[in-house]
C-alpha cells in the first residue's frame, strides 16, 4: 500500500487506483462532514453558483441553496460554509445544493477514483479507518487531497492531511507492507513541526480571510478532534447505500 498526499487538485494523477480523501478543512470539508451529520434527505455537490441555482430551480423538493464564495453566501442561498453554523442548523431530511470555491472543485476531479472521501479533524479517526479499511479490502492505495486555495498551496489543509496520515499510519499493523510517498512524508513534516495548531491556522491564508470576515470562531470549532463519526462518501454506480453518500454534478 502506498500512502500520498496530493498538495493542491492539480498534482493527482493515475486515481482508479486509489482511495481518494479530500481535505478542504477551511472549509468544505468540515461544513460538509457536519451537514452529513445532521442526516440531510440529499446532498448534491456543484463546481458553480449558476449550476447549484439551475438545479434548485428544476427541483420540487424545494432544496436548501449552501456554500460561499469569497468566504460568504452568494445572494439567495440559505446557507453560507461555516461548519460551526451547520452545526447548529437543523437539516434532517433537507435536500441540500453545496458549493464553495474549492473544495467542490477538487471533489469533481475525483469522479472515477474508486471510493472519493470527504476528511478534516472532526471525523478524522473515522475516516482514516475508513480508508484504510476500503484500501485493504481491495489492495487498492490511499491519496489524501488537498482542496488548496485558489489552486495553490494551503498550509491548513497539508496540516490536516498530515494528520490524516499519521492516523492511518497508526492503524498499519506491523507484519503490513506500506510506503510513504514525497507528498506524505512533506504533510507528516509539516504536522509535526507545528504545534499550536490554532495560531496556525488563524496565520494561514484561508484562516486570515474567515477572521476578516467574521468567522473565526469557525476555526475553534474544525479542530475539534473526533467530534463526528460520519464519513461524507461520493455515490457512484457500484456505491448507491454509503453510510451517507452525496452526489455531484459538474
Amino acid at each position: 500500500m502506498l500512502i500520498d498526499v496530493a498538495f493542491t487538485p492539480s498534482e493527482v494523477q493515475a486515481i482508479d487506483s486509489k482511495v481518494c480523501v479530500v481535505v478542504d478543512v477551511i472549509r468544505a470539508s468540515s461544513s460538509l462532514t457536519v451537514i452529513a451529520s445532521k442526516k440531510p434527505g440529499n446532498l448534491t455537490l456543484t463546481t458553480t453558483i449558476g449550476k447549484a441555482n439551475k438545479i434548485a430551480s428544476q427541483s420540487t423538493t424545494h432544496p436548501l441553496l449552501c456554500g460561499e464564495r469569497k468566504g460568504l453566501p452568494p445572494e439567495g442561498f440559505d446557507f453560507g460554509n461555516s461548519p460551526a453554523e451547520y452545526f447548529k442548523a437543523d437539516l434532517k431530511g433537507k435536500t441540500i445544493v453545496f458549493t464553495s470555491s474549492n473544495g467542490t472543485r477538487a471533489i469533481a476531479d475525483l469522479l472515477v477514483a474508486p471510493r472519493v472521501y470527504l476528511g478534516c479533524f472532526l471525523n478524522a479517526g473515522a475516516v482514516a479507518q475508513k480508508a484504510y479499511d476500503y484500501a485493504v479490502a481491495h489492495n487498492l492505495d490511499i491519496l489524501l487531497v488537498c482542496a488548496g486555495r485558489e489552486e495553490k498551496f494551503a498550509i491548513d489543509d497539508a496540516y490536516c492531511a498530515g494528520y490524516l496520515v499519521s492516523r492511518i499510519v497508526s492503524k498499519i499493523s506491523s507484519d503490513q507492507e506500506f510506503s510513504l510517498g514525497d507528498g506524505a512524508q512533506a504533510s507528516l513534516g509539516i504536522f509535526g513541526y507545528y504545534r499550536d495548531d490554532s495560531r496556525l491556522l488563524q496565520m494561514s491564508g484561508a484562516g486570515k480571510h474567515v477572521i476578516d470576515i467574521g468567522l473565526g470562531e469557525d476555526l475553534t470549532f474544525l479542530l475539534q478532534r473526533d467530534l463526528i463519526e460520519v464519513v461524507p462518501e461520493l455515490i457512484t454506480q457500484d456505491n448507491q447505500n454509503p453510510e451517507y453518500g452525496f452526489n455531484v454534478q459538474v
